[in-house]
């Protein structure tokens, strides 16, 4: 339950659009923050997330280590309006692929759908993320994300008891 409430909270950024931060409501559905390709503060992140992918994130994932869960891998989908970035869950490594299940559920018209299972393409990885206990690692774009949200957003996205370093 813990990993599904958390993954909404962190599908905050899953759109890339002309508007600078937009937020899209949806019934029943975690609010989209929409981002400009253009954005510094993101495009920073996603490159930070592509560096640190093989050194960090891989051996977390291959140790073994009980202290390590809620392992994720965010991906940039092609789409008419630029590029959609969607969490994949439940990630596993075999045969040199990661394949996990689809975490959000997609604002543009696309091949996937929530709950899909689906290999990553790494070419398109904008961000990845597991807890080490309670501390989030990665969470590269979430992090960016925090830095613009209310004080009362935090403070919900805190309740889950995560420490994002």
């Amino acid at each position: 339950m813990r990993k599904i409430l958390i993954i909404g909270i962190v599908s905050l950024v899953i759109s890339s659009c002309e508007n600078k931060r937009e937020r899209i409501q949806r019934e029943g559905e975690p609010e989209v923050l929409l981002v400009q390709p253009e954005d510094a503060g993101m495009n920073a992140a996603i490159e930070n997330a592509k560096k640190t992918f093989r050194t960090n994130f891989h051996p977390a994932l291959i140790s073994k280590n009980p202290d390590f869960s809620n392992f994720a891998i965010k991906q940039r989908f092609d789409t008419q309006e630029g590029g959609e970035h969607i969490w994949i869950g439940d990630i596993v490594f075999d045969n040199g692929r990661y394949r996990g299940i689809v975490q959000n559920k997609p604002v543009n018209p696309l091949d996937i759908k929530l709950g899909d299972e689906i290999v990553v393409n790494l070419d398109n990885l904008s961000d990845w993320m597991y807890y080490d206990k309670n501390v989030v690692k990665g969470a590269y774009t979430v992090k960016v994300l925090r830095e613009t949200m209310s004080d009362e957003e935090k403070k919900e996205m805190d309740s889950q008891g995560l420490i994002y370093e």
